[in-house]
């Protein structure tokens, strides 16, 4: 390893900065184990102080996991970065549920567009499966149960477009989106029409269809935003809900 021995202020952030610049370019892959603490101490020239506070650092931001056998490289990361930004977004006064919605659209037409050139028997038949469920849900009159298949449809159609990225974002996006939905009262004939829009959005995927995926995603999408808004009609009403929901991350 090529290390460079530290001899500035804040040496815990210089030790995080090296660390993180090795597992960027590989030199330490994920579940590799670190040295002991005496020999980063060593190979960084830092107090072992330094190093404690430097492994905690990385530690509270996901790179690491420390057990009783020593220290690792970790690959769940994403999560704990996916949670810092769908806080972020929450907490900035100046977002609102309208640019939440129109991000939400931009993303999942690209992404539905995407699931119809490249999904697999698999994602069709998850995706037949939770249209049978909202279905199973409707004819019960479960209003949890509905909710729990739509959103479970809308998150295969991401994994259906086979692009991790694009993924991240959806992910952090319709969180925020189903904080609310899970608020809106959602009635018999909300479930018909959503029903009817996801077998649309299904039969355009299954039938490689890109320009009815689009069109079908975006009536679906605008239909829930109409709804939604015929309940929280200040928009401000609407980001307090999002804030209100902070403590859950």
């Amino acid at each position: 390893m090529n290390v460079q021995p530290v001899k500035k202020k804040n040496l815990s952030d210089h030790v995080v900065a090296q660390l993180k610049e090795m597992i960027v370019r590989r030199e330490l892959e994920i579940g590799d184990k670190l040295p002991n603490e005496r020999e980063l101490c060593q190979m960084f020239d830092v107090s072992r102080t330094s190093v404690r506070e430097a492994l905690r650092v990385l530690e509270l931001q996901g790179l690491l996991i420390r057990n009783t056998t020593g220290t690792y490289v970790q690959a769940s990361f994403g999560g704990i970065i996916e949670e810092s930004l769908t806080l972020q977004i929450i907490l900035n006064s100046q977002n609102s549920y309208k640019d939440i919605h129109q991000t939400r659209l931009m993303l999942e037409r690209e992404l539905v567009t995407l699931a119809t050139m490249n999904r697999s028997r698999e994602n069709i038949m998850k995706l037949n499966g939770f249209t049978e469920v909202m279905e199973n849900a409707l004819s019960m009159k479960d209003r949890n149960l509905y909710i729990e298949a739509d959103i479970a449809f809308h998150n295969e159609i991401a994994l259906a477009a086979n692009n991790s990225v694009m993924l991240f974002l959806h992910r952090t996006i319709s969180e925020l989106i189903i904080k609310v939905q899970r608020i809106v009262a959602i009635d018999d004939n909300a479930m018909k029409e959503s029903l009817q829009f996801h077998k649309m959005i299904l039969n355009a995927i299954e039938t490689q269809n890109p320009n009815m995926a689009r069109e079908a995603l975006t009536n679906h999408l605008s239909d829930v935003d109409n709804r939604i808004k015929k309940i929280y009609k200040e928009d401000n009403y609407i980001r307090e809900v999002l804030k209100n929901e902070k403590g859950n991350y």
